[in-house]
């Protein structure tokens, strides 16, 4: 049985483009907290806003949309706030990844949650302009997300925010359970059976 996962495009690049090193996170954070460079924290926003909101999405699912705004909003006025504090011991990415994950989590368990009534190719929007060069295949790769997320709806909340944080996210399933304050055994439990499940749905849809 042919893996589905491939089909998601997971690994590319989710959070830092070619350049954006942690060396270059610590000068920009440097330079923000030392000499209160308001275009190096600009830097940083624009670095990092697509990607807390999609760390945001993945955990709250796809019905948060509106709430993933609110705290990609809330994760910068508090780093505006709070930067001083960071102290270099995880990378600033580790840091930053830290707030906004903790943030959604404390939303989602005070939220009432609806059925989802939005797709979940926001979480993919970079895909169709990360092939900008081309448009045929930029048309191609967008109505194939879109299928691929309508695959995805079909699952439940639980193992679609673990499928989002690993293979969107990159994290790794002991980070996924400190995440969602949940077993690492039952996240690499809801991986493999959300696999199977998307599998199965994409075979429905004729896709491979």
């Amino acid at each position: 049985m042919e893996s589905p996962i491939g089909a998601l495009e997971p690994r590319a690049p989710a959070e830092a483009a070619p350049g954006q090193t942690a060396d270059g996170d610590m000068a920009l954070v440097d330079a923000c907290v030392t000499d209160g460079d308001q275009a190096a924290f600009a830097a940083l926003v624009g670095r990092y806003q697509k990607w807390v909101f999609r760390l945001a999405l993945a955990v709250l699912g796809p019905g948060g949309v509106g709430d993933a705004q609110d705290i990609t909003q809330e994760v910068f006025v508090r780093l505006a706030a709070h930067l001083k504090d960071f102290r270099g011991e995880s990378t600033f990415r580790t840091w930053l990844r830290r707030l906004a994950v903790n943030l959604a989590i404390d939303r989602r368990r005070n939220a009432r949650w609806r059925k989802p009534h939005v797709s979940l190719s926001a979480l993919d929007e970079r895909r169709a302009t990360d092939r900008g060069d081309d448009p045929y295949r930029s048309v191609e790769a967008a109505e194939r997300t879109r299928a691929v997320a309508r695959c995805l709806g079909v699952l439940p909340d639980e193992m679609r925010s673990v499928i989002h944080l690993h293979y969107w996210m990159d994290l790794p399933a002991e980070e996924i359970a400190v995440a969602l304050q949940i077993p690492t055994g039952t996240v690499k439990s809801r991986l493999h059976r959300g696999r199977k499940l998307l599998y199965h749905a994409m075979h429905a849809r004729g896709l491979s």
